[in-house]
């Protein structure tokens, strides 16, 4: 079977593009954003998180004076393409406008309008096989500036509640005289939230709700980070940009966990754009059927977990 690409409106979505094969579901939202608003395996749920109630909306005062006395940033849920380190409100794009979207050999490209205020345009690819439960982004960012820029690009994936994320420590021992391992906490977050497990092979964060939220950085190494819920893991891989600075002391991959979802967000090393330059980071996502990975198991199963996942 092709690649089946459509439009169509969805209830709770809007107007979408539609990408499947005879494997997995994709959908990409066009009224605003752009967002990947759902993936999953046919017939099965949507594996990330969307907010359909509207609850997680930024309009404080900050935003308002910078965008317009009307501007609300809403997150939507799914998958996203923005900047680091993260600032309010150059991060908060109020990205409620129509997307252009174009159809490309075996994807299609995604074009929001650009951001005046911010002089960039950020947009993505996704790009599908006809055999494959993957997909690639190809995430992108225009400097519409006269001046350089110095930013990196974040591939934000917002996941369904009630999983478990798993990251990779780097189990490197080229000198033991030097540090091979980093963890950055954010000021809300604590080393003895129940929710974070720090194994000495993985760093194992459970999505449930807690009285706070949870955000750290890693200098993830080995280039993936995986989430286990509803019998499926989801798995995002890159590529890590050994000897390059990387935003938010060292963070490649960060993970945010709050009451409603877990959000796994990989970043590109910190680059200096050129006015008129555009800069891009390609991430994969790929579908794993599996079991769902408890919390709190010993590091021995955690290995055991993903090895049988080829990963």
């Amino acid at each position: 079977m092709a690649i089946e690409i459509k439009e169509s409106s969805y209830a709770g979505f809007g107007h979408c593009i539609s990408l499947t094969n005879h494997l997995i579901h994709v959908m990409v939202s066009i009224d605003y954003g752009p967002r990947i608003v759902s993936i999953g395996f046919l017939d099965g749920p949507n594996l990330l998180f969307f907010d359909n109630e509207g609850r997680h909306v930024h309009a404080n005062e900050e935003l308002k004076s910078y965008y317009g006395t009307d501007a609300a940033y809403h997150v939507y849920g799914g998958h996203r393409v923005t900047i680091a380190p993260d600032r309010m409100p150059q991060s908060y794009y109020p990205d409620n406008e129509p997307v252009v979207y174009g159809l490309l050999n075996g994807g299609v490209s995604f074009t929001p309008p650009r951001q005046k205020e911010n002089d960039l345009q950020l947009s993505f690819e996704v790009m599908m096989g006809e055999d494959a439960s993957d997909l690639m982004i190809v995430h992108k960012l225009k400097n519409c500036a006269r001046e350089e820029k110095r930013l990196s690009l974040c591939g934000c994936t917002m996941l369904a509640p009630g999983g478990v994320a798993i990251i990779p420590q780097n189990r490197a021992r080229d000198e033991k005289h030097l540090p091979n391992r980093n963890v950055t906490l954010w000021p809300f977050s604590s080393f003895r939230d129940e929710r974070l497990y720090l194994g000495d092979r993985y760093i194992l964060v459970q999505q449930a709700p807690a009285d706070r939220m949870l955000k750290f950085g890693v200098n993830d190494v080995m280039g993936w980070a995986a989430y286990s819920n509803r019998g499926v893991t989801v798995l995002k891989r890159f590529v890590y940009a050994q000897g390059q600075a990387y935003p938010d002391f060292g963070s490649s991959l960060e993970t945010y966990i709050c009451n409603d979802y877990a959000e796994l967000r990989s970043l590109s090393p910190l680059t200096t754009v050129e006015p008129g330059e555009t800069l891009r980071y390609v991430e994969n996502i790929a579908l794993l059927h599996s079991q769902d990975l408890k919390f709190g198991v010993p590091e021995e199963e955690v290995d055991s977990f993903v090895r049988d996942l080829n990963i």
